[in-house]
């Protein structure tokens, strides 16, 4: 059952980068969320209203805390386990829908800040210039099939958009080279989909009701392409799904998305441009529903609720992760963080014994690359070094880490460094 604790003023509810497995609700009192911004370290201050949740995020995707909580004035606090929420507000539909659209609007800033910094001088753009983009890049990777699966959206959304001369270029040249292509993802990483534990079971739609529902796709189709109007998301019934975002003419590899997850939920919730592309990386079956069915089918089922809570928070930590690791200046310490950031999704981050250092994190050099905004060939050059320093060992769809605290000492040396040349700076 829910607790009601007293907290003094002046005491920490929780630490920002601690675990915290607790949900809580501010009953009376003050209660602020303190962080500082990554990229001014700047300190930002939330105040928590009566009423209000806290502690979602971390609890639910069982990830550290991004904030610290701190009692402004004596407080009383209910606090509650990720079960006993479930239990008492899933079938809440008023609440969680509150929960997903606030979710959501973070998710979405990460994702700018991260645009933002990573294309300078970034605006929005209109869907057919982004698109025009995102096909190029398909281009670029020789995925033909895509791009003029993207270039053929353009056309529907727009019939004579400003930019039909370079759209109708690249499409006859795509066509042409479209018998060559290599078959398939290639370009993209293969890394396993980090949200596998958030997983929907598709039985519950096996009915013959959802048949109406169900898209097939074959490998390489485009299901969703970056900046289009969003007006449909999707449950993966088989097959796996590609998640690829747009950054410098190049498609990064944000997941992939396996039998039992949505994606295209985000557009739904805040009627915005798609954030991101997904690709059927085999064949893939979907059921496919507007936003009238979210409403009707999803936010009225409390199991598919909480998922859907679940997959925002873990990706709005994935997200936030990248966009730390990004900001560092140094490609050497963005590579070393990288590694800690997988140590931490595997859950062996809080593990100090220095008996028990070596790490296996199964990813490739392009994962590596993704993550740290680098190209592949910086990535290599960055991990060559660390091999031939002895840090690490590479294989066919692994790496071996042999001392995590290595990797740990060379980032905590470079914030050290950085918060020395801000106090200077300052004084």
């Amino acid at each position: 059952m829910p607790k009601t604790v007293q907290f003094t003023a002046g005491s920490i509810i929780f630490f920002e980068g601690a675990k915290d497995s607790n949900i809580y609700i501010l009953q009376s009192g003050a209660v602020a969320l303190k962080s500082r911004d990554l990229e001014t370290g700047v300190p930002v201050s939330e105040q928590v209203r009566i009423g209000e949740f806290f502690g979602v995020k971390s609890a639910l995707a069982h990830m550290p805390s991004l904030v610290t909580a701190s009692v402004l004035v004596n407080s009383v606090v209910v606090t509650m386990t990720v079960a006993e929420f479930e239990k008492l507000f899933s079938s809440k539909q008023a609440i969680t829908e509150k929960m997903l659209r606030v979710f959501s609007k973070s998710l979405r800033d990460i994702h700018r800040k991260t645009e933002g910094f990573l294309k300078s001088g970034f605006v929005a753009i209109s869907p057919e210039v982004g698109m025009l983009s995102v096909a190029q890049a398909f281009y670029n990777d020789e995925q033909f099939k895509s791009c003029i699966d993207v270039l053929t959206r353009i056309s529907q959304i727009n019939p004579n958009p400003s930019n039909r001369a370079e759209i109708e270029k690249l499409y006859k040249d795509a066509k042409r080279k479209e018998g060559s292509s290599r078959p398939g993802l290639a370009a993209f990483n293969s890394e396993s989909s980090s949200n596998e534990s958030f997983g929907l079971s598709v039985n519950q739609f096996s009915l013959p009701a959802f048949d109406r529902f169900t898209k097939k796709y074959s490998r390489g189709d485009v299901i969703i392409s970056e900046f289009e109007p969003g007006e449909t998301f999707y449950l993966i019934k088989y097959g796996e799904v590609q998640i690829c975002k747009c950054i410098n003419n190049q498609n990064k590899s944000l997941d992939i998305l396996t039998s039992g997850q949505f994606f295209g939920e985000m557009a739904i919730l805040d009627n915005s441009q798609r954030s991101a592309s997904c690709i059927a990386r085999t064949d893939v079956a979907c059921l496919e529903f507007n936003k009238a069915n979210f409403k009707a089918l999803v936010l009225s089922n409390p199991q598919i609720v909480m998922n859907l809570l679940k997959i925002f928070t873990k990706r709005i930590y994935d997200q936030y992760r990248q966009f730390k690791i990004i900001l560092i200046k140094e490609i050497p310490v963005r590579v070393c963080d990288v590694f800690l950031m997988y140590d931490e999704l595997q859950g062996t981050a809080s593990n100090m014994d220095e008996s028990n250092t070596k790490r296996k994190f199964n990813i490739s050099v392009n994962d590596i690359a993704s993550w740290a905004a680098i190209s592949h060939s910086q990535a290599h050059e960055e991990l060559s070094v660390l091999m031939d320093r002895g840090k690490i060992e590479i294989f066919e769809g692994y790496i071996i880490v042999k001392n995590i605290h290595d990797m740990r000492r060379v980032v905590d040396n470079y914030y050290m460094k950085v918060e020395a040349f801000t106090k200077a700076q300052q004084n």
